[in-house]
């Protein structure tokens, strides 16, 4: 898989990166760091422990490295539940953490096979 391909399966804004970032390389090689971030893992501990605030925190990082690095797809659903916990509707953000789970899923699986590739 290579750089294009990998915006193209999680629905991210490749032109976008490219124009910011020049190369695929760099492209590559800063789009690779999202596999390393822990916003995920604090989102889902703030959820599981009822904790907007924390919650909040978790996801409004992880939504500016999915705006940095122009992935779009799962920055819609996290811009949705960063808003959902900023104002204190946990019910609301833990049915949206499915979306948010689903857009991860795909986003890391493919990041995944871009650094096999």
């Amino acid at each position: 898989m290579n750089v294009k391909e990998c915006y193209e399966a999680i629905h991210g804004d490749y032109e976008e990166v490219k124009r910011r970032f020049l190369t695929d390389a760099r492209i590559r090689r800063f789009a690779l760091l999202f596999l390393t971030d822990t916003s995920m893992e604090e989102l889902r501990a703030a959820m599981k422990e009822q904790n907007c605030e924390k919650g909040f925190r978790a996801a409004h990082t992880l939504k500016g490295v999915c705006l940095n690095l122009g992935l779009t797809g799962l920055y819609e659903p996290v811009s949705s539940i960063t808003e959902l916990l900023r104002g204190g509707n946990y019910e609301q953000a833990l049915a949206e953490m499915e979306n948010v789970e689903r857009d991860y899923e795909v986003t890391e699986k493919s990041l995944r096979e871009l650094a096999q590739s």
